[in-house]
């Protein structure tokens, strides 16, 4: 204990240091790394596709809370007038972007806004898409 109250007096500089240590005489200790938590990603609750067909500009709000939920959009533009589908994607795609989620066109009217943690397979992507020439081309 005296050793102690003399270490912290000489910390504090009310005393002088009688002992001198030199680096060979102390030990490192080297503390165990945190490890970072760990995401499951087989959780109990099922990931749901939310399918929406918006008509007009004021319905894109509520498609971006489904993604600010979690919750992976398919965006069917097909019966939307061209000024007002655009405006749409454009504000979709914004919001998805500002939430590091990504955005995958499936045809020329259909798209498919994910949050970050869900990812949308390019590769399917890419078939559909060389499937739709093959069909095109065919005709």
């Amino acid at each position: 204990m005296a050793k102690l109250w003399e270490k912290l007096l000489s910390f504090f500089g009310l005393m002088e240091d009688t002992e001198e240590e030199s680096l060979e005489e102390v030990d490192f200790v080297r503390t165990p790394a945190r490890k970072a938590a760990v995401l499951n990603l087989h959780s109990s609750k099922n990931m749901r596709l939310v399918i929406v067909k918006p008509y007009e500009f004021a319905e894109a709000q509520q498609i971006v809370e489904n993604i600010k939920a979690r919750k992976p959009v398919l965006v069917n533009l097909e019966e939307t007038e061209i000024s007002e589908a655009r405006r749409i994607v454009d504000f979709i795609s914004g919001a998805t972007y500002a939430l590091d989620g990504n955005m995958q066109k499936v045809s020329q009217q259909i798209f498919v806004f994910a949050p970050s943690q869900v990812e949308v397979n390019a590769q399917v992507y890419r078939s559909l898409q060389e499937r739709e020439t093959a069909t095109t081309l065919e005709e």
